[in-house]
């Protein structure tokens, strides 16, 4: 059945209305004037995959970082409970309540129908527009109706990798259900992956009352970063700036190894220079268990990380290590067979034999797009992750995947520079073919150990920055005072000059990064320089 458009009207369906769907969906109802908008919607929510989350869940990404700068509700500001409450970070339910609030305040939940499955995505009879292929709860059978563009922001939680089949391998979404975990006990349990799902799984089924015996099997080390910095105890988050950000990656990822050693190891000494804003003990909360173990995991981890610094998957998952450290948790290699029952031993020599009651698998996920389109439609065929080579009608939101900072954010810059597309105000490259070529050869450098064909793996604000130059809303400080809160307090979105009545509108953020360290940076500027014009001379 083929609904035909209606005379003179062009149609834009944006697919999925989790955190990716809804921004775009908000760009494009405030700029697209003319155009009829339409948002499929599987689910009966606003929330998309970590709108609902389990019971006492904790965000990697503070509330302050990870919020739209087109609907700012948080500040900067650090709890003067020493990180006891976590109230930095989205916690249980409250990124959903977020969203959902964000979708009322915009008027957005008429725009989006739910129940909506697209089953295909294909090239409309002629050479522009899309065939979209959906079931609907009110229909009997697939319809058909064709757009004149479409934008897909099903994000990067779409189809989960398989381990293969295998009895004792765990279903993931039946393991990500709210209630998955809980129905794990008294198993031994081996959990394979390295990211901070695959830690946050295994940190959750070493919980001491639910009798499991769990392992974490791991083919290389992890970036663990802290939720919490031992340099003044604020959020990671915090001391993340564009100074620092401003050092060419080569240069940050030599000094910043040798700082993470350095941090790991005299974690204690920082702690004394650079003391915490407040005491979590003086609130109650428990003294660490195990600091010293823990501190040696974390070493060992971040000593077998194959890549750079700043050029792989950094985990802020972190309370895993607390799980290893109280002997709840152990650490394995990858496995070495089939049956799941032989692993290697990480960081040393030799096998281990388990027999594991139940394999939980966390090796990430693949998009849909290749299945969607019958294999026309690949990730790698979007220029900077969301714009496609060949057809200037189809479009990517929220699959571009940070090696550190959050998707939701990344998505909002990219929403605006899609729908801006879509309105002509931003122009595309006549020679995007060859731009697409040279960053995907330059992603394939970096990023060596990812399939830059199924990820797009960035660094959150160099690549946010990209797309605002090219939408021409760079950071523009208007006084001395507004260039060194930009430069030195903690990086977010609400840079970009786009977003300046919204910045306007709260507290300027504080600088959590200490005088000294700043000044260091500073120092650096000059062999920055200098190295950028050797590496432009090559």
């Amino acid at each position: 059945m083929t609904t035909p458009p209606a005379a003179g009207t062009r149609r834009l369906l944006i697919i999925g209305a989790g955190s990716s769907g809804l921004i775009t969906l908000k760009y494009a109802c405030e700029l697209l004037t003319g155009w009829e908008i339409e948002c499929f919607e599987q689910s009966d929510g606003v929330t998309g995959a970590w709108g609902n989350p389990y019971e006492g869940f904790v965000s990697t990404s503070t509330k302050y970082t990870t919020q739209f700068a087109s609907y700012r509700r948080f500040d900067a500001s650090v709890c003067s409970d020493g990180g006891a409450s976590r109230s930095e970070f989205f916690r249980d339910g409250e990124y959903g309540e977020y969203l959902t609030r964000f979708a009322d305040h915009f008027g957005l939940r008429g725009r989006v129908a739910h129940g909506r499955r697209v089953l295909a995505l294909a090239r409309a009879g002629g050479s522009a527009g899309w065939e979209v292929t959906y079931a609907a709860p009110d229909a009997a059978e697939p319809l058909v109706r064709r757009f004149d563009a479409v934008v897909i922001c099903t994000g990067l939680v779409a189809e989960p990798r398989s381990l293969g089949d295998h009895p004792r391998v765990a279903s993931l979404p039946t393991v990500m259900s709210s209630d998955g975990l809980r129905e794990i006990t008294g198993k031994t349990v081996v959990v394979v992956g390295g990211g901070e799902m695959a830690t946050d799984f295994a940190n959750r089924l070493a919980q001491p009352g639910l009798g499991n015996r769990v392992f974490l099997s791991l083919r290389s080390g992890i970036r663990v970063s802290p939720r919490y910095h031992p340099i003044r105890g604020v959020p990671s988050d915090f001391l993340r700036n564009r100074l620092m950000l401003s050092i060419h990656v080569d240069i940050r990822n030599w000094i910043g190894a040798r700082f993470v050693a350095a941090r790991i190891r005299y974690r204690r000494w920082f702690e004394r220079v650079f003391p915490p804003r407040a005491d979590p003990q003086a609130s109650g909360a428990p003294a660490p268990t195990g600091a010293g173990v823990a501190s040696d995991w974390s070493k060992r981890l971040n000593r077998r990380a194959e890549r750079g610094l700043f050029d792989m998957f950094h985990n802020k998952s972190d309370d895993f290590l607390t799980a290893i450290a109280e002997g709840r948790l152990d650490v394995v290699g990858a496995p070495l067979d089939a049956s799941f029952t032989t692993f290697g031993e990480f960081d040393a020599e030799g096998t281990r034999e388990i027999a594991p009651d139940v394999v939980v698998p966390a090796v990430g996920f693949r998009s849909r797009l290749g299945r969607l389109s019958d294999g026309a439609i690949e990730l790698r065929d979007f220029y900077l992750g969301c714009r496609h080579i060949e057809h200037d009608d189809l479009f990517l939101v929220g699959f571009a995947r940070p090696v550190i900072g959050n998707i939701p954010s990344i998505s909002e810059i990219q929403a605006r520079y899609v729908v801006l597309s879509l309105a002509g105000q931003v122009a595309r490259p006549s020679d995007i073919v060859q731009r697409h070529a040279v960053d995907a050869a330059e992603r394939r450098r970096r990023f060596a150990g990812v399939d830059t064909n199924l990820i797009y793996p960035v660094e959150m604000f160099p690549y946010c920055d990209r797309l605002a130059r090219e939408m021409g809303v760079a950071p523009r400080p208007r006084t001395l005072r507004e260039r060194w809160a930009v430069l030195t307090a903690p990086a977010t979105t609400l840079d970009y000059a786009c977003f300046q009545g919204a910045r306007d509108a709260g507290a300027t953020p504080p600088t959590y990064l200490p005088a000294s360290l700043i000044f260091l940076l500073f120092l650096l500027k000059p062999l920055d320089w200098a190295y950028r014009a050797i590496v432009r001379q090559r």
